[in-house]
């Protein structure tokens, strides 16, 4: 069991570094809040950690986002889980908050259930999590920044098996990033580094029309190249 924890660890680990490569670029748009800066980590951490201003903040829906895609790239980062425990459950505690905010707003969000879904990881509470990712799914289904961060917190949170089972976090998002002109590098890179994907990737290629498949076979050939 020690064996096994530590190799889903190590898969977990490989999964941030390749998401972690990509998924700033793909957010871009979603981290520019006007006072959090999450292309410096430590500024980010900062605000969430020791507010300057009072949380929760009211703002309207864009600002929403930018302020909960900001917690998303923290919370999701590999250099989090290294963060002090304290920094860790201020940091969760704070951007959970934001998000239960911007729900009773009544704003409906993809951002808000992931990062709930990362309040309930940090609890222990799986069902939770699964709940809180089906339901972002369901509100943003082919926003490729809200896919990776979705794709890192289910890597958190549950072991390669689970994710690739019938209705499993995978089969629901691989589809949009192997079909997809930007997503499909993510997914070449997913399937050269993490073997355990490779029979859902293999199914789910299979099924593309024509021309999406030489795509992701073309990625692939890339990546394995480097």
């Amino acid at each position: 069991m020690k064996l096994l924890t530590v190799i889903l660890s190590i898969t977990a680990m490989v999964v941030l570094v390749t998401l972690g490569t990509v998924s700033a670029g793909l957010a871009s748009r979603e981290l520019s809040a006007a006072f959090v800066d999450p292309d410096e980590n430590g500024s980010a951490v900062v605000f969430w950690t020791v507010p300057p201003v009072v949380l929760p903040v009211s703002s309207g829906s864009r600002h929403q986002r930018r302020l909960l895609s900001s917690c998303l790239f923290l919370l999701t980062a590999q250099q989090f889980s290294f963060q002090a425990a304290e920094v860790q459950q201020e940091t969760t505690a704070n951007c959970a908050m934001q998000a239960r905010h911007a729900r009773a707003s009544g704003l409906e969000l993809s951002e808000i259930y992931a990062v709930l879904a990362f309040e309930h990881l940090a609890a222990g509470d799986l069902v939770g999590v699964d709940r809180m990712l089906r339901h972002s799914v369901t509100l943003a289904p082919t926003d490729l920044a809200m896919i990776v961060y979705r794709i890192r917190i289910g890597f958190l949170a549950f072991s390669p098996q689970e994710l690739t089972q019938n209705g499993g976090l995978l089969e629901r998002e691989l589809p949009v990033l192997i079909g997809s002109g930007r997503g499909v590098t993510v997914a070449a890179s997913l399937y050269a580094q993490v073997p355990d994907l490779r029979p859902i990737v293999d199914r789910i290629a299979d099924a593309l029309p024509a021309l999406d498949r030489q795509r992701f076979l073309d990625a692939l050939r890339r990546e394995i190249r480097g």
